[in-house]
């Protein structure tokens, strides 16, 4: 019996295995652009924030430039974490324009993403604003609904989107003949009397 056969196939899993190894390394090393990225986006945003009010102190206009993000997955975590940042309810500009770019992405998984992040945005700043400037809360409720639709015409058992859709109607509730009157259901109390919380 000869040993070509042992040895050719052997050599065969070897690569293969050493590919595998390849691609596994490669998406490690995306994963930690990614991770630097979301590190470093509440930094950014922080500093821009600082930027901006010494500028307006001073009478000037001043704006950091956001740092360069070469992959979709990178471009997507620094807008989320712009939009999560803790430091004054996120950053809603920046975030917002580089969602609604990414909202337009032909990668299916980055496009839903964006989209539905989009709505959680629109709807997380509506709940800032309040009832003070009750005309554009409105607004950014409707923008809110019209992104989980997108999102649920791509993918109809995306029960997330589903779901905030369906908190945003509560708070704004449409009605299809001008006739009809519709009324949302009672928001549930809590204890300290807190409006039920948004995305």
């Amino acid at each position: 019996m000869t040993r070509a056969p042992i040895h050719l196939a052997f050599g065969l899993l070897s690569l293969a295995l050493a590919g595998t190894a390849l691609t596994l390394g490669l998406r490690l090393k995306a994963a930690e652009r990614a991770n630097a990225v979301i590190a470093d986006a509440a930094a950014f945003a922080a500093e821009t924030a600082r930027v901006k009010a010494a500028g307006e102190a001073a009478g000037q206009s001043a704006t950091l430039a956001p740092p360069t993000l070469d992959t979709p997955e990178a471009a997507l975590a620094f807008a989320l974490a712009l939009a999560h940042n803790d430091s004054g309810g996120g950053d809603y500009d920046r975030a917002l324009k580089a969602l609604e770019t990414l909202s337009q992405s032909p990668r299916d998984d980055i496009r839903l993403i964006a989209r539905y992040d989009l709505g959680n945005l629109h709807l997380r700043q509506a709940r800032l604003i309040g009832d003070e400037q009750v005309a554009k809360g409105r607004t950014l409720v409707e923008l809110g609904k019209q992104a989980y639709r997108r999102v649920l015409d791509e993918d109809p058992q995306h029960w997330e989107a589903r779901y905030n859709l369906e908190r945003a109607l509560w708070l704004e509730p449409e009605a299809d003949d001008g006739n009809v009157e519709v009324t949302p259901p009672p928001a549930v109390e809590r204890p300290n009397g807190d409006k039920p919380e948004l995305p």
